[in-house]
């Protein structure tokens, strides 16, 4: 399965929809937003992913975490939003967390079954292992330098670093 994956787009409705945009030509058949949505407009726009059938997954990061009524918002479209989301996809076990609560990632990361996690927070794309656990940021929609998100395939491990224009 190839999952588009993004991160911190803080409220940033023209560069969501770009960033969108650029997933579904990647070929994302599940969208997996690692935090700091920002608010009900980007919230809107998973939710439509979602109602023509790409599903998402995503969790709160540190700026939503001070907004209930997002969090509220969220889970009326049918977008949950725990603070860590843990899933298995052909056959990984994958867990999902911005990367703000050093208490949720130091368990994550101690954890013998997990296989993969993404987190977001920093802005900074990498892909990384710590132990048996491969460690994926996509980078960041919003105040990133430069901007992008990511697609990776469960299949063949495969991840590809996407640039997103700055406007």
């Amino acid at each position: 399965m190839i999952l588009g994956l993004l991160s911190d787009t803080h409220g940033h409705l023209q560069r969501t929809t770009a960033a969108l945009t650029l997933l579904k030509q990647a070929g994302a058949e599940q969208l997996i937003h690692c935090g700091d949505l920002g608010s009900e407009e980007v919230i809107t726009l998973l939710f439509e992913q979602q109602e023509q059938g790409v599903p998402v997954t995503a969790v709160p990061g540190n700026v939503d975490e001070w907004d209930p009524d997002l969090i509220l918002y969220a889970k009326k479209l049918g977008i949950p939003l725990p603070r860590q989301q843990r899933f298995v996809l052909d056959g990984l076990n994958i867990a999902l967390h911005h990367g703000h609560d050093p208490y949720i990632m130091s368990n994550l990361l101690i954890d013998r079954d997990l296989q993969l996690l993404f987190t977001g927070h920093t802005h900074v794309a990498k892909d990384e292992q710590e132990g048996n656990i491969r460690i994926i940021n996509p980078g960041a929609v919003y105040r990133a330098n430069p901007p992008g998100v990511s697609v990776f395939d469960t299949q063949t491990g495969k991840l590809k670093f996407i640039a997103l224009d700055a406007n």
